[in-house]
C-alpha cells in the first residue's frame, strides 16, 4: 500500500472522520436526509490491482431517507490527471453492483451508489467529469448526436479537487481536524519534499494540538507524523522539534517522534506479512475451489493479518466459498 493510501485509509476508515467529509460533498439533499450514525465501512476493495499504487477506496454503506445507499470513494493521487477515470469510476461502480447481487441474489432491485473521487496532486483536476464526455459524438450530425447521447453510459461523480482548492478553503470547511490535517498534507506535503517538519507543524499548529488532545486522535497523530518522516527529506533533529512543538514538552515530544518511528517501522512489517499471507491463501483458494471472483482476490489482498488468519484456519473444512467467507 502507497504512504498516501495508508494515510488516507488510517483517518477516512473511520466514520467520524468520513462523516465529515462526505457532509461537505454529498449533495444537501442527501445530507439532510442521511441517518449519519448508521455510516459503516463495507469490506473490499475495487480498483484494479495494477492501478492500486495510484487509487484507493472506501465503500459505505448509509442509510438516507429509510433506504441502504452506497457511497464509493476513491483516492486519485497519480502524478498527472488520467483522462479516463471516469470510465474507471464506472466499472467500479458496476463491480460493486455485481457483488451486491452476489450477496443477495434474492433482490429485484440495485442500491444507489454515490462515487466520489478525492483528487490531490500537482495539479487541478482537468478530466472528464462524466463517462458520455469520453464517448465520442463531435462531428456527427446534430440530430445523431441527440439520438445516440440517451444510449450511452453517462455516470456522473462528485469530486473533491484539493489540487485546485486554497488551504484556507480546505482548512475551514468543517471536517475534523484529524481529516483536515489529512488533506492538507496529501497536497501539501507530497508537493514539497524539502519542507522543513517544524514550518509545517506551525503552519497548521492549531489543527496539530485538536488532533493531540483528542483521546482518540492519539493513532492518527502517530500516523501523521509517521508520512512527514517517509515524505520529507531532512534529519531527525528537526521531527523530533516537530514534535515538541505539538506536545509543548521536550521529552514528551521525543516520546511521540520515537513513537512515530516506530509506528513507520511496525507498518512496513506488517503491510509485508499480510501480503504474503494473502497470496498464499489465494494459491490454496485456487487449488480448493478453482477461479475466484474477481472481488473476492481484491478483497483477500486488502485484509489484515487477523482476517487472513481467521480465512486459513477454515480454506481445509469449508464446503464452498459462501462458509469460507461468512
Amino acid at each position: 500500500m502507497h504512504d498516501h493510501d495508508a494515510l488516507f485509509r488510517s483517518t477516512f476508515t473511520d466514520p467520524q472522520h468520513a462523516a465529515s467529509l462526505l457532509r461537505v460533498l454529498l449533495p444537501p439533499a442527501l445530507v439532510r436526509a442521511a441517518d449519519w450514525p448508521t455510516l459503516t465501512l463495507l469490506p473490499g476493495t475495487f480498483v484494479d490491482a495494477g492501478l492500486r499504487d495510484r487509487e484507493s477506496d472506501l465503500l459505505f454503506s448509509l442509510v438516507v431517507a429509510g433506504r441502504p445507499v452506497l457511497v464509493y470513494v476513491l483516492l486519485e493521487h497519480k502524478s498527472f490527471v488520467d483522462r479516463w477515470v471516469a470510465f474507471q469510476l464506472l466499472q467500479y461502480v458496476v463491480r460493486i453492483h455485481e457483488a451486491f447481487r452476489r450477496a443477495h441474489p434474492e433482490a429485484t432491485h440495485l442500491p444507489p451508489v454515490v462515487p466520489v473521487v478525492v483528487h490531490h496532486g500537482p495539479r487541478g483536476w482537468s478530466a472528464a467529469r462524466t463517462v458520455l464526455d469520453l464517448i465520442d459524438l463531435d462531428g456527427l450530425p446534430p440530430p445523431v448526436q441527440q439520438a445516440l447521447a440517451p444510449l450511452q453510459p453517462n455516470q456522473h461523480f462528485l469530486l473533491d479537487d484539493l489540487a485546485a482548492m486554497p488551504e484556507g478553503r480546505i482548512r475551514h470547511r468543517g471536517t475534523t481536524a484529524q481529516a483536515t490535517l489529512v488533506l492538507l498534507a496529501l497536497q501539501f506535503v507530497r508537493q514539497a519534499p524539502d519542507a522543513d517538519p517544524v514550518g509545517i507543524v506551525e503552519r497548521w499548529l492549531p489543527l496539530w494540538r485538536a488532533v493531540q488532545r483528542d483521546p482518540s486522535g492519539r493513532f492518527g497523530l502517530l500516523v501523521l507524523l509517521s508520512y512527514l518522516a517517509r515524505q520529507l527529506e531532512t534529519d531527525r533533529e528537526r521531527f523530533v522539534q516537530a514534535t515538541i512543538r505539538i506536545e509543548e514538552h521536550e521529552t514528551m515530544g521525543k516520546t511521540l517522534w520515537e513513537k512515530a518511528v516506530e509506528e513507520g517501522r511496525q507498518k512496513g512489517k506488517a503491510e509485508g506479512k499480510a501480503a504474503g499471507r494473502a497470496e498464499l491463501l489465494l494459491r490454496l483458494l485456487h487449488r480448493r475451489f478453482g477461479e475466484l471472483p474477481a472481488d473476492l482476490e481484491e478483497r483477500v489482498r486488502s485484509a489484515d493479518v487477523a482476517a487472513l488468519d481467521t480465512w486459513a484456519e477454515r480454506v481445509l473444512d469449508a464446503q464452498s466459498l459462501d462458509e469460507m467467507f461468512r
